[in-house]
């Protein structure tokens, strides 16, 4: 059950406002501007700043072009050959050192664009800032838009893209992860609820696609705003969901008492459609619950034990409603 992906994801940090960046705006801060004409031993008291990594030249001579000096390329230039670049330099204009081809882009280009169009450039430059043109000048760091390239592309891969919920996988690997946890840790133990979404073969025959997507959107949205402090949720299959919770240490019956009560409250809230879903549109919901020994679980035998009990759910259900 453990899967790679799902632990990049839970360790990938996402940008700086909390969400995944989608656009280059998300991740560029403000620059500092200065003339072409800049002596480059004044350029060298900007860089001394450690926050300054670069620095956009405007072209003095009057033209629209826009360079720009990395601390990479400046401590390049001053360095020189045999160590001469600094005497060499410290009166020449900041033009002599500015890079007056960088990649620049608008504030709304994807961050996808932007890291293949950086990968693409010199391996001298591959990992220069980016230079964002906007109201004011700013630049991002590659090292930024690769990460939330990954960013994205993990969410992308842990994420059911209709209910955004986690996957099978990620409900799995974090199921993986709880029952690790409660091995050996005085006592606490995992709890599983699978929640089987009934006749969604027939609502979508019955009303479309889209009164079927809109069912399950509603399920995962009631689960979600039910799920108590500590408990994750996923859709596992196409009409199959799961909800992962951890009990303190307790006794057999308290924990019973408790894993039930659980998988109840989680009924209770799906029992009427949200706004916006037509009441005929409304499935049944079938739901079992497990729960491990104390300070031992394993996480095939709780999902075995869940889809057994899941099934004879299903089976008394049926029972009943040919008894009526």
């Amino acid at each position: 059950m453990h899967d790679e992906t799902s632990e990049m994801a839970r360790r990938v940090v996402p940008g700086r406002n909390g969400s995944l960046a989608g656009v280059v705006a998300d991740l560029a801060r403000p620059v500092a501007v200065v003339g072409s004409a800049l002596p480059v031993g004044d350029l060298e008291v900007v860089f001394r700043d450690p926050g300054v990594s670069s620095v956009v030249v405007r072209d003095d001579a009057g033209s629209p072009r826009v360079g720009v000096v990395t601390r990479a390329r400046l401590t390049s230039a001053l360095t020189g050959r045999l160590g001469y670049g600094r005497a060499v330099l410290d009166r020449k204009p900041t033009a002599s050192v500015a890079d007056w081809a960088p990649l620049l882009v608008s504030p709304s280009t994807p961050v996808s664009e932007v890291a293949t169009r950086a990968m693409a450039r010199p391996d001298e430059q591959r990992y220069d800032d980016v230079l964002v043109a906007g109201e004011s000048w700013a630049c991002a760091a590659t090292a930024d838009v690769m990460r939330a390239l990954v960013a994205a592309l993990a969410q992308r891969s842990t994420r059911d893209p209709l209910t955004g919920m986690a996957t099978r996988a990620a409900v799995w690997h974090g199921l993986t992860h709880r029952c690790s946890m409660a091995r050996g840790s005085g006592g606490s133990r995992v709890v599983v609820v699978l929640l089987d979404v009934r006749g969604m073969t027939d609502i979508n025959a019955r009303y479309g696609g889209a009164a079927g997507d809109a069912v399950l959107v509603g399920i995962a949205d009631r689960i979600r705003a039910a799920l108590p402090r500590g408990c994750e949720a996923g859709r596992v299959d196409g009409d199959r969901f799961a909800v992962l919770g951890t009990l303190p240490a307790m006794d057999d019956a308290r924990a019973a008492a408790s894993a039930e009560g659980f998988r109840g409250h989680l009924i209770s809230q799906l029992l009427t459609p949200p706004d916006g879903v037509e009441p005929s549109w409304w499935p049944t919901v079938h739901t079992s619950v497990v729960w491990s020994l104390a300070g031992g679980a394993d996480p095939d035998e709780l999902v075995r034990e869940g889809e057994r009990r899941l099934v004879a759910a299903a089976h008394a259900a049926r029972g009943l409603a040919r008894a009526s």
